[in-house]
Formats: C-alpha cells, structure tokens, sequence
C-alpha cells in the first residue's frame, strides 16, 4: 500500500486540481497544522468508535485522551451514527438483507492519482449500489458534488468491484456545525469516465510538477501562500486603484475591489506573519528589524492581588455570563435549545456587501422601497 501520507492526497485534491504546480511547491513547506485540523481529528476518532460499537465492532473509546472533547462534538458524532444506522436500516427494509458496512476503510487510488491513497469515513454496499458518507466536522459548507467525495467513490469502487456487481455510486457530506446533510449520486460508468478523462491528467500534471499556477479560493488552503509568486501578482493587482478616488472608480472597478479585498487582506496577514517566524530564526528582510512588541501591564499573582485588595475593603472581582456560542458549547446544542431557546434572540446584523451567489436575502434600502411603493408593487 501506498504511504501514510500521501502527496496527492484526496483532501488537498481542489488544490492541487486546479492549480498542479502547487503540490511539490508545497513540498517544500512543512504542514503546521491548526486547531481546527486537529480538533476535526479527534471528532473523526470519536465518530469511528461511536459507529463501530452500534454495529457491535470492537474500538478503544477515545474519549480520555482528546483533548477537543465538547458535547457538542459528542451530539455530532451521535447524530451522525444515527444517520448511518438509518441508512442500514432503510436497505434492510428494501432488500430484506443486511448491507455491507465499512468503517475507515482504507482505499488504494494509485489506478488514477500516483502514488496516493486515502480512507473513507463510512462505506455502505446495497445490491449494486455503493454509498460514500463523509463527516466534516468545519464550519465551511462542502457540498456532495465534490470531488474529494467522488475520489473516495472512485477508491471504493476500485476496491469493491472484484466483489460486488456495482452500477451506482450515492455520496453524501454530514456537516451538522451546520445542521447539514447533502447527498447526490452518479452512475459508475460517469465515475470512471470522469476519472479517465479529467482526475488522472490533472494528476499526472500534479505529480510531475507541470502544468499552470492558478489562484482561486483554494489558495487558502495551500502551505505556498506566503511566498507564491503567481498569488502575490494576483492579490497586488488590486494595487492598480491605490491612487484614484474611489469616488471616480467606476461601478465594475468598485466591484472588482469588493471582490478581491478581503483575500488580499488575510494574503497581506499570512505574509507578515510568515516574514514574522522567519525573522525570529534569524532571517534578515530590507528595511525591517525585529524589535520588542509594546505590552499591557498585568498583575504576577492573582491570588495576591485579590486578598489585598479585599483586605482594604473592596470587590476586586467581576461577574460576567458566558455568551451564547460559548455556553451552546458548554451545554451541547440539544441541552442548550431546550433550557435556552426561548431566552435567544438574533439582532438585526450589520449592512454588509457580498457577492450574489451569498445565500442571504437581500435588503431593501429606502431608496428601493420608495421607488417601490412610487411603481406601485
């Protein structure tokens, strides 16, 4: 079998799909992980051993040792079971046997993409039909379309097909941070056509190092970010409108600003605190010197401080309740919606500027609504 981690792997596939010079530039950066890397981990750790024990499989509960451990993540992964067993009980019902159920299962994807490999979170075979269920613990929205999804078809067909006479391929994304479960399907033959005609050259480019840069949304995902030249040409065109007033730009150079601000702006953050860690090992850039950050004073014993203060006859203490996200965390989301529900209410957000594709509504200024009620509608 391929190695633990693979250099095309299936979660870095957008990525390097549409941008292939991108993997071995990442190569030459090491993966600093983040939280949310790792507390998606450990939700991933709880979800297999939740699901293996409903199906009477033996697992080491991993619950002592995480260290993301919420309720929340415990409703998640629950609920997530609940779906899966609910699937097996649906073909049950259809077909009068018991599906074939697989969980983390490994997948060869070297057919298609060099030297790569992935696992699977559920795999579920019916007749001639294979499911693929994925749990995304984030809070970014992955439809079922996608092609990470399809890549994990693609290795469970590849694995299950000496075994199992399959023509159709069902995949669906669990997301419940946002309540979400989406599901599509697609015939076996399209899978491997896909696969054939599009996955495996874009592979190929990949692997070998060929192929065009390409910025797009992403970029940031890609450990290169901080130093690529094709992002940084892209994020600085911006610069172009640095010295008109953006009372003269017109509406589609305005439009053009909105759209690219924000990414530049978190581009500018990752430059700078990647130029930070450097200088701190030593590198020199320029015209910049590392220097002591300006700092709050802050008292060396709490403890002491309190006593002394409460001894001249004070409170030096505060009160302050949780806000809601933090004790939906504490609580769990089932716990907090039923003692809490009735006491949340949302405020009017802030006017803000997205792009159309934002699922949103739209608001209606008064401009609008006087032009409205002057038409009649």
């Amino acid at each position: 079998m391929p190695a633990d981690h693979a250099f095309l792997s299936p979660s870095s596939l957008i990525r390097w799909y549409f941008c292939p010079p991108s993997a071995r530039l990442c190569d030459q950066f090491p993966d600093q992980g983040s939280v949310f890397a790792a507390e998606g981990t450990e939700a991933h750790a709880l979800c297999e051993y939740l699901l293996k024990s409903a199906l009477g499989r033996p697992c080491v509960d991993p619950r002592p040792s995480l260290q993301y451990y919420t309720p929340e993540m415990e409703e998640s992964a629950s609920g997530y079971v609940q779906y899966i067993l609910e699937k097996v009980e649906a073909h049950k019902a259809a077909a009068g046997l018991s599906p074939s159920v697989f969980v983390e299962q490994r997948l060869d994807l070297r057919g298609y993409i060099p030297e790569s490999m992935g696992t699977a979170d559920c795999v579920i075979i019916a007749g001639d039909t294979v499911e693929i269920i994925d749990f995304k613990y984030g809070m970014h929205r992955v439809p079922a379309t996608s092609m990470q999804l399809r890549i994990y078809a693609l290795g469970a067909c590849e694995v299950f097909s000496a075994l199992y006479d399959l023509t159709r391929v069902r995949m669906a994304i669990y997301q419940p941070r946002l309540s979400s479960v989406d599901e599509t399907e697609m015939t076996v033959a399209d899978l491997y056509a896909w696969a054939r005609a599009e996955l495996a050259p874009r592979a190929r480019l990949a692997f070998d190092g060929a192929g065009e840069f390409a910025c797009g949304d992403w970029c940031r995902l890609c450990r290169a970010r901080r130093s690529c030249h094709a992002l940084a040409e892209y994020q600085l065109e911006i610069a172009k409108y640095d010295f008109s007033d953006p009372a003269l730009l017109s509406d589609a150079e305005i439009a053009d600003v909105l759209s690219r601000v924000d990414d530049l702006v978190a581009w500018a953050s990752d430059v700078k605190d990647y130029a930070l860690r450097e200088a701190l090992k030593g590198h020199a850039y320029p015209g910049f010197k590392l220097v002591e950050g300006r700092t709050n004073r802050r008292f060396t014993d709490d403890a002491a401080v309190a006593a002394r203060v409460e001894s001249a006859g004070r409170d030096p203490w505060e009160r302050k309740l949780l806000g809601v996200a933090a004790l939906e965390k504490l609580l769990g989301r089932k716990a907090f919606a039923d003692l809490l529900s009735d006491l949340v209410t949302r405020p009017e957000g802030k006017p803000t500027l997205v792009p159309v594709s934002d699922k949103r509504p739209e608001l209606i200024t008064a401009r609008q609504e006087f032009t409205n009620e002057k038409e009649g509608i």
